[in-house]
């Protein structure tokens, strides 16, 4: 496997505490996996028990397992936002035009004084004041996190991790465009208020507000995105972020219903094989499918202004990562975070 899963370590003899017989936990084996059966990884959230038909044992040590490996992803993100980076998470880069108090007038060709703020970009800084639009928050915002904001802070990844960085902006100058790209890695992601259900991408689903933590093992990439120049600069935000897709997986009974996959190793596995006269639960499935952002033609035509009605609707889609200020020439990850500038 090209890429790194870490801090989470699979193929062991085994790695995960329940995965050996007879108590056949198949967590371990449903991490970052593609297979014949699944052209992408399961990301298995739930284990879906229907009323009236029995269960098996290994079932109920996957959910045990599950509920760790959300845990454990979850206290490395609050400590990897807390210290990954060049310096404290809470000072803006050095040399980088992010906007301060207003107690300085700064040009085009002057940088932002470095780090003399306790926040990012100086808005909670050393003479009192404070830019409640760009004050910062921790991870976990509504949308899509990566583990790590900046560098992998692992350093038994660099091996395996052809990527150091889960997000990626690149500013093409030629073209006045940026190329953001999101890497392979864990995303804590939380679907988006319209969202396309598998199998039929013209309805969309009630979405609860949970979060869940989900294996990517390719790059998407929004843009290049155009930048708009001249007059049509405006003080707004753009937002990036991934495309994400939920769906049910069941036993192999239905495997010709496009609305109904299923995963053959769903079945009984009480000795040691999979046996397909013995289906059990079903899985929730939550993947991302790719990334985007709001079209051009839909961005806000004044400073503070809204999208148009099909920008807001392509805004609810996405499962946001970040944002972007044409007039402030910044990326921010969406709890205000400098990214990137140029």
């Amino acid at each position: 496997m090209p890429n790194s899963t870490v801090p989470i370590r699979t193929g062991g003899d085994p790695s995960f505490p329940l995965s050996p017989g007879p108590h056949s936990s198949r967590v371990e084996g449903n991490i970052a996996t593609n297979d014949e059966f699944t052209s992408k990884p399961k990301n298995y959230q739930s284990v879906a028990f229907t009323p009236g038909f029995p269960l098996q044992a290994s079932e109920l040590n996957e959910i045990q397992e599950n509920f760790q490996l959300q845990m454990t992803l979850t206290i490395a993100m609050m400590n990897n936002w807390i210290t990954s980076g060049v310096g404290p998470m809470w000072r803006e880069p050095s040399g980088a035009r992010v906007p301060g108090d207003g107690s300085v007038i700064q040009t085009e060709t002057t940088p932002w004084p470095a780090n003399t703020g306790i926040g990012v970009g100086g808005q909670n800084s050393a003479n009192g004041g404070h830019v409640e639009e760009y004050a910062i928050s921790g991870p976990g915002w509504r949308g899509a996190t990566p583990l790590h904001p900046f560098e992998c802070p692992y350093l038994d990844a660099v091996g395996d991790n052809i990527h150091t960085s889960q997000v990626e902006v690149e500013y093409l100058n030629a073209q006045n465009r940026l190329k953001i790209t999101f890497n392979p890695g864990w995303w804590c992601v939380e679907l988006p208020r319209r969202n396309p259900w598998a199998g039929d991408p013209n309805s969309t689903q009630n979405i609860s507000g949970l979060k869940h933590w989900i294996y990517i093992d390719e790059s998407f990439v929004a843009g290049p995105i155009p930048l708009p120049t001249g007059s049509n600069v405006y003080n707004s935000e753009i937002p990036v972020g991934l495309v994400m897709q939920a769906e049910y997986y069941h036993c192999c009974d239905n495997d010709d219903d496009p609305t109904h996959p299923c995963d053959p190793e769903l079945a009984d596995n009480s000795a040691g094989d999979y046996n397909p006269m013995g289906c059990g639960a079903s899985r929730y499935s939550i993947n991302a499918i790719g990334a985007s952002t709001v079209s051009n033609a839909n961005w806000p035509n004044s400073d503070g202004g809204e999208f148009t009605d099909d920008g807001k609707e392509e805004y609810d889609k996405l499962s946001l990562v970040c944002k972007i200020n044409p007039y402030n020439k910044t990326v921010r990850y969406m709890n205000n975070i400098i990214l990137y500038t140029w």
